[in-house]
């Protein structure tokens, strides 16, 4: 069996923003812990579709070095961060 994902999306890179892809209709379930000194990201399937699109959105941008995004649990503003994405070189 072949699935194909097609994406497509409005490009802030040359303002060095994103603007993230979730709805509030979906319940996005992220939280990132730490066992044994290692992060680990649980995540149900629409919390990583929505990382999925967050990080093709970053790969494919012109963002600058050093650019960076914070992702509070549960893509929820009034939560606390979960994890901060960085670009580098």
């Amino acid at each position: 069996m072949k699935n194909k994902f097609e994406f497509e999306f409005d490009d802030y890179s040359s303002e060095n923003r994103i603007k993230f892809d979730f709805d509030q209709e979906i319940d996005e379930e992220m939280k990132i812990i730490i066992e044994n000194e290692i992060p680990v990201l649980y995540a149900n399937k629409q919390a990583y579709l929505a990382l999925a699109k967050a990080f093709i959105k970053l790969a494919f941008g012109e963002y600058s070095n050093g650019f960076h995004f914070h992702l509070r649990q549960n893509f929820d503003a009034d939560e606390q961060e979960a994890i901060r994405c960085h670009l580098i070189d």
